[in-house]
């Protein structure tokens, strides 16, 4: 489970003499089983079907660091709106984020729409504009990807796109079990999302 396979970890794990599987990233080493990214991206779209470029903030991590979340799980929003939007980078800390964005809205006006590559990245910005005195959803609406426990018990409750991470767990398990057999039959499935509505949108 990765956010990047790594070269050093792709020649470490060619050494390993049982089946592996690489959940959280696409490889052309590794069979995988990996979350549709591409699709839960696109279930936001008609989200920001009246937005102009310059209204949406895109709030994620540097797609150097985990490409999925980082890039993939944005395409579908940059494409639909065809124009140069703001976009900023944090990390995956809750508390980072807080401060990447207080640091935002220092500078820059509050956006009308913030997009998080992740529920705990919506959280910390979801924090600084509240600090702010800006009310979520009548000032910024704020949507975000995972659907983790906390997205519906904060102040408002999250907007998000949710896995069935079960799920996800029970692919891995068949697909290991299935390359411990003699001849496999291989395919890598893309687990689908959906988009949970609540009322920071």
């Amino acid at each position: 489970m990765t956010g990047q396979v790594t070269d050093e970890m792709a020649a470490a794990l060619e050494q390993v003499s049982v089946p592996v599987i690489v959940q959280g990233q696409p490889s052309t080493q590794f069979e995988t089983v990996n979350v549709d990214n591409q699709h839960a991206g696109e279930l936001l779209v008609p989200l920001i079907a009246d937005a102009e470029p310059s209204d949406v903030l895109l709030l994620g991590v540097d797609p150097s660091v985990d490409y999925n979340v980082g890039q993939v799980r944005f395409d579908a929003v940059i494409n639909a709106l065809n124009g140069q939007m703001k976009r900023v980078y944090t990390s995956f800390d809750r508390s980072e984020t807080i401060t990447v964005m207080r640091d935002y809205l220092a500078t820059h006006q509050l956006p009308k729409y913030i997009i998080a590559a992740t529920d705990i990245i919506a959280l910390g910005a979801l924090a600084a504009v509240q600090e702010q005195g800006f009310n979520v959803p009548n000032d910024v609406k704020i949507v975000a990807f995972d659907n983790s426990p906390a997205a519906e018990i904060v102040t408002p409750a999250l907007t998000t796109v949710g896995f069935d991470y079960f799920v996800l767990g029970q692919w891995l398990y068949r697909r290991l079990k299935d390359l411990s057999q003699p001849e496999p039959v291989l395919h890598d499935p893309m687990l689908a999302g959906t988009l949970v509505r609540r009322t920071s949108w």
